[in-house]
């Protein structure tokens, strides 16, 4: 009525199939367990490959490393000498990351600070993101474009050739926002932060761009001298107020001893801009100096020379816009160590001031003679008058200057 039970073996392939479906189950859950673990492994060994820091002990204390990148230089090559350095471990990862992700293309030439220990993923970001290493470079105030040059020649391989047919282009200048034939005394003084790696093109500009910054800043639309002799006129007289005043406390003085004479059309006679047309800008004059037939003379022409003879900085700028109101029209410095000058409205007081400059010269002259002599006769005294070392306090030493790794070429 119900039917025929089951045979046996009907039943046994029930069980065997269930059997069989059960451990294809466990099967499967046994390999997606250890797909899971693989995977999980490869992740984690490439998330060590790409972001792991690499050697893993260090020295905490050892100096990053200066590493160039040159600009012919190709990717794979550039690889193989961080590998050859020893600043990353596996060469193959880090070529595998700039390919896929492009960055091959965009490596950045340049100088750049390298930790002693780093990551794939680091180094690959840094390399491409124009993250260059800097360095604090300082031009002080007064120096011309020559002694400009020097400076920016202890820190970056420059060719004085080209420099200087830059600085003494009206078309460079002009592409600059400079109304000028030259660039002399718009390379403004101050501190800058700059790269490893910069072109003669690339340094005049920075310098020039700062000068605009710091003009920007100052009120020229109803200065009269602005209005009569315009900015380049304004660099110019700054000019010669900056090497006039070795103490910043009397520009605004001496600005307006210029303004006066300017006034009244008598000549500057200020000697730093003869310096400045023979180049000498620290020896004696002599007197067929001063009678160089020069525009730059200022002690021979009446007036402003033609261009400024070093770069002014911001006070002297400031001076020559809002000089002192004096009847003051000459000077002379003092000579007495205090590198102040003597003001005067008078020629014949300033002849008088003069000779007491003269009178101070002679003593300083005469006490300079004087430790001459005192320190010859210390080193005739031989060893005995030499100070004993302070062992308590150990002389310091320098810290070893940072390493310039520089990749050798394919």
């Amino acid at each position: 009525m119900w039917g025929e039970p089951p045979e046996d073996t009907d039943v046994m392939a029930m069980v065997k199939a269930s059997y069989k479906t059960k451990s294809w189950n466990v099967g499967l859950r046994s390999l997606i367990v250890k797909a899971v673990v693989v995977f999980a492994l490869m992740g984690a060994a490439g998330a060590y490959v790409l972001w792991g820091k690499w050697p893993p002990v260090h020295d905490a204390d050892a100096p990053r490393v200066l590493y160039e990148v040159p600009g012919d230089i190709s990717a794979g090559a550039l690889v193989e000498d961080l590998h050859r350095q020893k600043l990353i471990a596996w060469p193959w990862a880090l070529r595998l990351v700039l390919r896929v992700t492009g960055w091959e293309r965009q490596l950045r030439a340049g100088y750049y600070y390298l930790a002693p220990r780093n990551s794939v993923m680091e180094v690959a970001v840094k390399l491409t993101s124009g993250e260059m290493a800097t360095r604090a470079m300082t031009i002080p105030e007064g120096k011309a474009s020559w002694e400009i040059f020097g400076i920016l020649d202890n820190y970056f391989p420059l060719d004085k050739a080209v420099f200087d047919s830059l600085v003494d282009s009206p078309e460079f200048a002009a592409s600059l926002g400079v109304k000028s034939p030259s660039l002399e005394g718009y390379l403004y003084p101050d501190t800058y932060i700059v790269p490893w790696k910069l072109t003669e093109q690339d340094l005049l500009a920075m310098l020039v761009n700062r000068f605009h910054e710091v003009l920007g800043g100052m009120d020229l639309e109803d200065n009269a001298f602005v209005q009569k002799h315009g900015v380049h006129g304004l660099v110019t007289l700054a000019s010669i107020v900056e090497k006039e005043a070795a103490v910043r406390r009397e520009q605004r003085l001496i600005a307006g001893v210029f303004h006066n004479r300017l006034r009244l059309g008598w000549s500057l006679g200020a000697d730093p801009t003869v310096r400045f047309a023979v180049r000498k800008m620290t020896a004696t004059l002599r007197k067929d100096d001063l009678a160089i037939n020069s525009p730059y003379n200022t002690r021979r022409f009446v007036g402003l020379p033609p261009g400024p003879i070093c770069s002014p900085g911001e006070a002297a700028l400031r001076a020559t816009l809002n000089p002192e109101k004096t009847r003051m029209m000459f000077f002379v410095a003092k000579d007495d160590g205090s590198r102040e000058h003597f003001f005067t409205q008078t020629y014949a007081e300033h002849n008088k001031y003069k000779d007491i400059a003269a009178e101070n010269r002679a003593r300083f002259k005469a006490l300079a003679a004087q430790r001459a002599d005192s320190l010859a006769a210390d080193r005739g005294a031989g060893d005995t008058l030499a100070t004993a070392p302070d062992k308590t306090a150990p002389a310091e030493t320098p810290p070893p200057p940072t390493p310039v790794l520089k990749p050798a070429r394919p």
